[in-house]
């Protein structure tokens, strides 16, 4: 199989994932999003092979549709960093509603004695 069209067929496989999920209101909206522009943008850049060679050419890649995987492995990246960064803040937010938590058990339970 050519790998253009190894490319167009995993990134159509991945956008209809994409939308299933968001339908299912499993996926939220900001990654919906995310995710789709990443599958369209290489799904352009799979059909239209010189702007593929162009971009790659420029880089100094000089198999064109390893910038497509490398494009790919950069979002990845990119995704995780966006993912960390969530945690980090869900982290902060269960700590300070346990800590609440505990102070709105300790009047309570001072008030009841």
């Amino acid at each position: 199989m050519n790998a253009y069209l190894y490319c167009i067929f995993l990134s159509l496989i991945f956008m209809f994932v994409t939308i299933y999920y968001s339908r299912k209101r499993s996926l939220d909206l900001r990654y919906c999003i995310f995710w789709l522009a990443i599958s369209s943008a290489l799904i352009i850049l799979s059909i239209n092979k010189n702007i593929l060679d162009t971009i790659s050419k420029r880089i100094g890649i000089y198999y064109p549709p390893a910038l497509l995987f490398v494009t790919g492995i950069i979002f990845s990246f990119l995704l995780a960093f966006i993912l960390t960064i969530e945690v980090s803040d869900l982290k902060r937010r269960v700590i300070n509603l346990t800590q609440e938590l505990a102070i709105l058990k300790s009047t309570s339970e001072a008030d009841d004695e």
